[in-house]
């Protein structure tokens, strides 16, 4: 193969890996196996070591792997593997795009006091704080999840929302609509602030933010000082037409001393596929290239770099500037509905315990509401985790807030954190019950997890995993404020861990088994009171084991025998 191939080879298999990565982050109707999240999130490098401090397993062993590639090729992973990096390169190709004229890149000094500060920050909270708020706001996998599953996410199903209207309207129903969450607060600006950010650095400088920002780019870098296989420039060859330099995306090639900074070079390739005298190889470190004696052409560089210095940066600027104030302005447009309040209140019969089981829409149908606003507010002592994630710091210390189980989610439950579980867990998924409840039989957050936070469950565990346990405010009760006949709580509990009793004048109140309930937080939503609910669910600080709901064993009546 020659060597300005493998550029090309890069491409393909980073188009591999980007296409699956994004599929798996937009993928609400469950479409993609469970076997390609798993390939994917096992090369991804911080969720890959917090998964095998989890559960010591081979499949939790490819940091080991970008490890033992790194050590060889050098940072391919941040350019082949790591989803950011390759979105990163797709913004720079819109550079050269929209900017052909002027040359694209030039050297610059490796920022050492920036890269180190940041590789140091999230260790030294980790260390102090035994907190994982700076891994997971740095992590380039988790920032790519966080991007697309509370930004992309929501734009790709109000797209097929609104085509499954089109098409409906011509008697085609190869589409169907889809109830549209999207994250709240700083759920939603964070991530917006990330993909401003990253924008903008590969659009203006390349790789910097790898090369700046990025402690998992820092921390492969300075592994790939001593990789076997080296980008080198042969002196003899060269006649330093710069070529190499502007196609260089991490800015890490000198032509002056014609050496290249191994530790910021991302493996892209870009520079052996343009170098028109062959100068510039890929080669084992310990292999001598024969000399092949070329009179080096002297060139005055200064210019040059003065002119890539110069040229095109309040263009840049400007174009990254009206990009995102358009982003905004579209987001707010199409986002403007508050999700609390797309309670359905229709007139169908209300759901059965049966079809509560099996339902991943979430709207429960209710013609109740209460007339005086309750006061009391709840007391939830934890949050409510998602189902697998065993205790509170078990979670806390390994979730990253990738948010892969929160695009993976059917109902829409789990949404980002803001102070739920403090600083330390911000954006960390958490059961929000005024979105929506926790299916009885679902498990496919337990699946998708990268990094161990949520372990795996069968279907029968989960159904007697108790997350927390429900508590009711009597006085928030429509049935005992105000005298109104409802029922919804105990309509909708799957174990009957919520059942009415007698009340007076024909009316029931809700009476609660808490030793029986699985904290799935049917009764919580279907509650119809407002600003206060009059049941929830508090969350336990370890899971546990729900008792089995009592059976009633019916008597057995004797047929008897047909006349005829």
């Amino acid at each position: 193969m020659k060597q300005a191939q493998l550029k090309i080879l890069r491409v393909l298999l980073a188009l591999i890996f980007i296409l699956f990565t994004v599929f798996i982050f937009l993928d609400f109707r469950e479409h993609i196996p469970g076997g390609i999240h798993t390939g994917i999130s096992f090369l991804q490098f911080i969720p890959s070591i917090l998964k095998f401090f989890a559960v010591f397993s081979l499949v939790s062993v490819g940091f080991i792997v970008v490890i033992i590639l790194t050590s060889l090729f050098g940072r391919v992973y941040c350019s082949t593997i790591c989803p950011l990096g390759i979105m990163q390169d797709f913004v720079s190709r819109l550079r050269i795009k929209t900017r052909k004229k002027t040359h694209r890149y030039r050297y610059d000094k490796a920022k050492n006091f920036w890269r180190y500060g940041f590789l140091a920050l999230p260790l030294l909270i980790l260390v102090a704080g035994k907190s994982l708020i700076g891994v997971s706001l740095l992590d380039p996998y988790s920032i790519f999840g966080r991007i697309f599953s509370d930004l992309g996410q929501p734009v790709y199903m109000w797209i097929n929302n609104r085509l499954a209207g089109l098409l409906e309207s011509m008697n085609i129903y190869a589409l169907y609509p889809e109830d549209v969450t999207i994250a709240r607060g700083l759920g939603y600006i964070i991530p917006f602030i990330m993909l401003a950010i990253v924008v903008w650095f590969s659009f203006s400088r390349g790789r910097l933010y790898c090369n700046t920002v990025c402690p998992v780019g820092t921390l492969l870098g300075l592994l790939s000082r001593i990789s076997v296989f080296r980008i080198r420039m042969i002196e003899s060859r060269c006649t330093k037409c710069a070529k190499c330099v502007f196609a260089c995306k991490a800015s890490c090639i000198d032509l002056k001393n014609l050496d290249v900074d191994f530790s910021r070079c991302v493996g892209c390739f870009n520079c052996l596929q343009v170098c028109p005298e062959d100068a510039i190889k890929y080669l084992p470190a310990s292999r001598v290239e024969p000399d092949i004696s070329v009179q080096p052409v002297q060139i005055d560089t200064a210019e040059q770099e003065r002119v890539q210095k110069n040229a095109g940066r309040r263009e840049a600027i400007g174009r990254m500037f009206v990009a995102g104030l358009a982003l905004a302005g579209v987001s707010q447009r199409v986002f403007s509905q508050d999700p609390a309040s797309a309670d359905p209140v229709t007139e169908n019969p209300a759901h059965t315990p049966e079809q509560i089981k099996t339902d991943t829409t979430g709207k429960f149908p209710t013609n109740v509401e209460n007339k005086i606003p309750t006061e009391i507010p709840p007391v939830k002592n934890f949050p409510v985790r998602p189902p697998g994630s065993l205790g509170l710091r078990h979670f806390n210390n390994r979730c990253t807030a990738c948010h892969l189980c929160i695009s993976a989610c059917p109902t829409g439950v789990l949404q980002p954190s803001l102070n739920e579980y403090g600083l330390e867990g911000i954006l960390q998924p958490h059961m929000d019950y005024s979105s929506n409840y926790c299916n009885f039989e679902c498990v496919r957050c337990t699946e998708v997890c990268p990094t161990g936070a949520i372990l795996s469950l069968t279907e029968e565990a989960k159904k007697t995993t108790q997350l927390g346990q429900v508590q009711l405010i009597l006085e928030n009760c429509v049935v005992y404020a105000e005298n109104t006949a409802c029922g919804s709580c105990s309509e909708h509990c799957p174990t009957q861990a919520v059942t009415m009793v007698p009340y007076r004048d024909g009316l029931t109140l809700p009476e609660i088994k808490p030793k029986i309930c699985i904290g799935c937080g049917a009764c919580e939503y279907a509650c119809p009171v407002r600003p206060h609910k009059a049941i929830y669910v508090d969350g336990h600080n370890i899971h546990q084991v729900a008792d089995e709901p009592e059976i009633e064993e019916l008597e057995e009546t004797k047929m008897e025998d047909f006349p005829f």
